[in-house]
């Protein structure tokens, strides 16, 4: 079977453009997985009463971000300047939750 020279450089091409936008998306300089890091934040306050917890992202991220679990244990990102996010926290501190 003869395989062209177009086709093995089409390949190549899309191996290497996969594997450094993948080593670009993960790279954090230190054990922080992408799952980590906020890379959009939810534009509408969530409702308090669903929040469980909060974590800080590391600030190896690029993105600086407060990370509210949610009851049903989803993680949903948000803006730590949005002043809603600010009042989450302190409420949820006062009531005793602590950071994750």
């Amino acid at each position: 079977m003869k395989v062209s020279t177009a086709a093995i450089s089409l390949l190549l091409l899309v191996i290497i453009t996969v594997a450094l936008g993948s080593k670009t998306e993960s790279y954090s300089g230190g054990p922080y997985h992408p799952t980590e890091c906020c890379f959009k934040y939810v534009i509408r306050p969530v409702r308090r009463q669903w929040i469980s917890g909060y974590y800080e992202t590391s600030s190896q991220c690029s993105k600086p971000g407060i990370v509210f679990i949610t009851r049903k244990g989803h993680h949903i990102c948000a803006n730590p300047s949005d002043d809603w996010v600010q009042d989450y926290i302190k409420a949820l501190e006062e009531i005793g939750v602590t950071r994750k």
